[in-house]
């Protein structure tokens, strides 16, 4: 009996409509079927985790430096699930490693002479910070005896003014009654306004002094935390990377004597995998620790000339105001281009 077939009709949009038997149809359907499985699996499931921004160095770079690709996860090597494999292991032995540091159960890279180098630096940088506060402090106490001493000043040329016409008062009634008023009544005017002339003589040169400490505290400022914190981040970042490196050479070490039961070839591939990311992490270590020996060497030299040029200045004008002398406070301020502040018409 010979076996029935059905024509159906295939509307194509490629083209007129074509009658197929209904084998030929089923095989139709499959054959686009499959291709459109091909189409859907050759996209990825998920996108690659490529960071994007530079922001810690204990994320990003033990990232990157820890990545190790096998030849069997080449094509899902940049999975997000991957690369948080891969941090996770290598935060893992940075963990391991600081504890075992601390308790001294392992050995770590030691430079004597960078880390003498890197503690006097952390040491002259908590020394500048309290030399820093405590002119924050003094300018503070500056700042309000100046204000009592001009407060005191208006209020000595309001008795003075006040002392004038009584004393005024007090002659003509001595006129009319032919007295003669006694030198001390005649005098006290005179006395109150000869103090608050000497008291907003100090203050004006008070302000001059309160100008020279705001720019020697800006510069202090500047130098702690801006160039010094900048060589003191690159040694924070030198310091992680010397963490990576001797965290990734003792798990080699470790990971050599596990791998005893493992064949031959494993063993080869995974001392491959291992040399490669222990030389990648000690090239790090080794261009960061040239990069601190620089910047410490630069910071010596710009420390020194910054801090000459602000002790000159501390010291000539805390001198010229405790001796009194005006013409040297301005010279001073004028020497370090300090503008001193225009005071307005009802001060002068």
């Amino acid at each position: 009996m010979a076996s029935k077939t059905t024509e159906t009709t295939y509307h194509s949009s490629l083209g007129p409509p074509v009658n197929i038997t209904s084998f030929d149809s089923m095989q139709e359907i499959a054959i686009h079927d499959n291709t459109g499985n091909q189409l859907r699996h050759h996209r990825p499931a998920t996108l690659s985790l490529e960071p994007s921004m530079s922001g810690s160095v204990h994320s990003n770079d033990i990232i990157n430096s820890s990545a190790i690709i096998t030849a069997n996860n080449a094509i899902n090597r940049n999975t997000p699930m991957d690369a948080l494999k891969e941090w996770s292991l290598s935060t893992y032995k940075c963990t391991k490693q600081l504890i075992n540091e601390k308790l001294g159960k392992c050995p770590r890279t030691v430079d004597a002479d960078l880390e003498i180098e890197i503690e006097k630096l952390r040491d002259t940088q908590h020394k500048y910070e309290c030399i820093l506060k405590l002119s924050r402090d003094l300018l503070n106490q500056y700042t309000t005896m100046i204000a009592t001493q001009n407060i005191m000043a208006e209020q000595l040329n309001e008795l003075a003014l006040r002392e004038t016409k009584s004393s005024a008062v007090s002659n003509n009634a001595n006129i009319e009654t032919k007295d003669i008023s006694s030198p001390a009544e005649n005098c006290l005017s005179n006395d109150f306004k000869q103090n608050a002339e000497m008291l907003k003589s100090i203050a004006r040169n008070g302000d001059k002094l309160l100008m020279a400490l705001r720019f020697f505290i800006s510069n202090l400022s500047t130098l702690i935390y801006k160039t010094i914190d900048d060589t003191i981040q690159t040694i924070r970042a030198f310091e992680t990377a010397r963490l990576e490196y001797d965290a990734e050479r003792n798990s080699s070490n470790i990971m050599l004597c596990s791998n005893l039961n493992q064949t031959h070839h494993h063993h080869s591939m995974s001392n491959a995998e291992q040399s490669e990311k222990i030389n990648q992490v000690k090239g790090k270590y080794e261009r960061l620790k040239k990069d601190v020996i620089i910047k410490m060497k630069f910071l010596e030299e710009n420390k020194a000339k910054v801090m000459h040029k602000q002790l000159v200045l501390f010291h000539n004008a805390f001198a010229a105001f405790a001796s009194g002398n005006a013409t040297a406070l301005e010279s001073t301020l004028k020497q370090f281009s300090i503008r001193p502040q225009q005071s307005s018409f009802l001060e002068k």
